[in-house]
């Protein structure tokens, strides 16, 4: 941590114990005030109101309903009205914009904003694991920007490794960068740290997108499954499932399974699919798309 050596006659003894206060106290009160600063960055907020907002933000994510969706804007919103800086509400906020798209519960502008907020989010919140980790996933999906995500996603999980939603988020990263088995390391990774976890289907429904990419699609379709299973309305789950079950050349089951997504998600069709793809790799990305169209989701 920190060395020196003092040399000197035992006559001036107390000379030397001067010497090496003013050493260790000259060493030691830089690191004190980094740390100072360090802590007083990672408070996310003075208030305790907009940090109450946050949390009560959080349940209403997890519900993975339109309802739900458009309360988790409200309540971050309101977090940022009190304190402007407080990154947690922000990067909640650019991510519920985010999954929104996806969701067909989106507003007209969402992925321009989600990727602004994302940005400003990566800029002043460096040592947030959890901000980080929203952040990373959006700078991923919305902006496809797959150096940056992977690189956000990284300093995290350094930060925090043990976070079961941080290897979440790591997992979806690295799915939409086009490393589908170190995805699914951080999956299952997610899933032993917290098997009860809230975002557990998202976790089931990325191993699902993974094993797609692979064209592993008995796989696929096990763990699609499952994750519809889990959370019922994540569209990515429906869409796994379908894809999986053309491959398969089961479609009765894909057109069924694409009826079932469209009952959920009446807006959902390919050419959204087209804008918003977020894949770096273009040929799975296509293949995606098709095998929707094969299944019925219309134009």
């Amino acid at each position: 941590v920190w060395a020196e050596r003092f040399e000197g006659d035992m006559c001036d003894i107390f000379d030397l114990q001067d010497k090496v206060t003013e050493s260790v106290v000259g060493a030691v009160e830089p690191s004190i005030r980094l740390e100072e600063i360090k802590q007083a960055r990672m408070k996310p907020t003075d208030y305790m109101s907009a940090y109450d907002l946050y949390l009560r933000a959080l349940p209403h994510f997890y519900s993975m309903t339109r309802e739900g969706f458009a309360d988790v804007r409200q309540l971050t919103n309101e977090a940022l009205s009190i304190d402007p800086g407080f990154n947690l509400a922000k990067a909640l906020g650019a991510h519920i914009r985010s999954i929104s798209v996806s969701q067909c519960w989106h507003e007209p502008d969402d992925t321009r904003v989600a990727t602004r907020m994302a940005r400003e989010v990566l800029a002043e919140a460096r040592d947030d694991p959890t901000s980080l980790r929203f952040a990373a996933q959006v700078i991923a999906y919305s902006a496809k920007d797959y150096e940056m995500a992977l690189a956000t996603i990284e300093r995290s999980l350094r930060l925090n490794p043990n976070s079961a939603q941080g290897h979440t988020s790591c997992g979806w990263v690295n799915a939409h960068s086009g490393r589908p088995l170190v995805a699914i390391e951080h999956f299952h990774r997610a899933m032993r740290l917290s098997p009860v976890d809230p975002e557990k289907g998202i976790a089931l429904s990325g191993i699902g997108m993974s094993y797609l990419m692979l064209e592993r699609y008995e796989e696929a379709l096990a763990w699609g499954e499952r994750a519809l299973h889990e959370m019922p309305n994540y569209g990515s789950s429906h869409r796994v499932v379908i894809m999986a079950l053309v491959k398969l050349n089961r479609l009765d089951e894909a057109r069924a399974a694409a009826q079932r997504l469209m009952e959920a998600f009446p807006t959902y069709t390919l050419t959204l699919q087209r804008q918003i793809n977020p894949w770096q790799d273009k040929v799975f990305g296509e293949r995606y798309v098709e095998a929707l169209g094969v299944a019925g989701v219309p134009e």
